[in-house]
């Protein structure tokens, strides 16, 4: 009798320890976790000249200037970015009236989908805000079944409609071109799609312009800007990413980085 009280207490043990260490997936970027500290992130409301938009995501590259999806900034007049924190009543504020798309963008394939914002103040690097490192020139980042993660404080149920209070962080990998073209129809190798292929975690409306960032060499690198879904929160469809480093001469050579 002691011996099965024993093994009974070990299994109880062993099932409370793995119940506690399995992470919160009751809000999510779509089945993503609570992200750690990522102090490039940056949220972006994008607002036309009727006051009107939505919001989505962006990296901060310099002290100045935030990487996104051209789609954030074609039409729009005014950027209210945030960023500093993982909690969204947390983060400090800066108003743009200056952005930068791409001049071949097009919004209806969403080809050349990047562009930048312009900061009216240089920010601080601290720990909680600080730039992420863009590909070198010449290396055509990322690579196929690569893993990278994705963070935003977009939508994180299927139809939801309201953000986050909580940046999330979804991880996947890389696809082949051929399925990816499968999905959208897009310009190779200026796009690559990801996917998640076991918590099927996935970027919601919210999150496009957010940054895809690999372990490049043990830095963290940006290599992709959200800029693709087929529906808000779609966990079954891959994502497709502007591959940044096709656009890192442009980046360099209209903002110094």
């Amino acid at each position: 009798m002691k011996q099965y009280v024993g093994l009974l207490l070990a299994l109880t043990l062993c099932c409370v320890s793995s119940l506690e260490i399995e992470p919160d997936r009751s809000q999510r970027i779509v089945n993503g976790i609570n992200a750690p500290n990522t102090p490039y992130n940056v949220y972006v409301l994008y607002l036309n000249s009727g006051n009107s938009g939505f919001f989505g995501g962006g990296s901060l590259i310099s002290d100045r200037h935030v990487l996104t999806a051209a789609q954030n900034i074609a039409g729009f007049v005014r950027w209210e970015v945030r960023l500093g924190g993982t909690v969204f009543g947390q983060l400090s504020q800066q108003v743009s009236t200056q952005a930068v798309a791409h001049p071949n963008f097009n919004m209806a394939n969403r080809a050349n989908d990047i562009g930048f914002i312009v900061l009216p103040q240089p920010v601080t690097f601290t720990a909680l805000i600080s730039p992420i490192q863009l590909p070198p020139l010449g290396r055509g980042l990322p690579y196929e079944n690569e893993e990278g993660m994705v963070v935003g404080f977009g939508f994180n149920t299927i139809g939801g409609d309201v953000r986050s209070d909580f940046l999330k962080v979804g991880f996947q990998r890389v696809i082949s071109d051929s399925r990816c073209i499968g999905f959208y129809q897009i310009t190779l190798p200026n796009h690559y799609c990801a996917e998640d292929g076991l918590q099927r975690s996935n970027v919601c409306n919210g999150d496009l312009g957010a940054g895809f960032v690999v372990s490049d060499r043990r830095i963290d690198t940006l290599v992709g800007v959200a800029s693709l879904i087929t529906a808000s929160c779609d966990a079954n469809t891959p994502t497709g990413y502007t591959r940044v480093s096709q656009y890192r001469q442009w980046i360099r050579d209209n903002t110094g980085v």
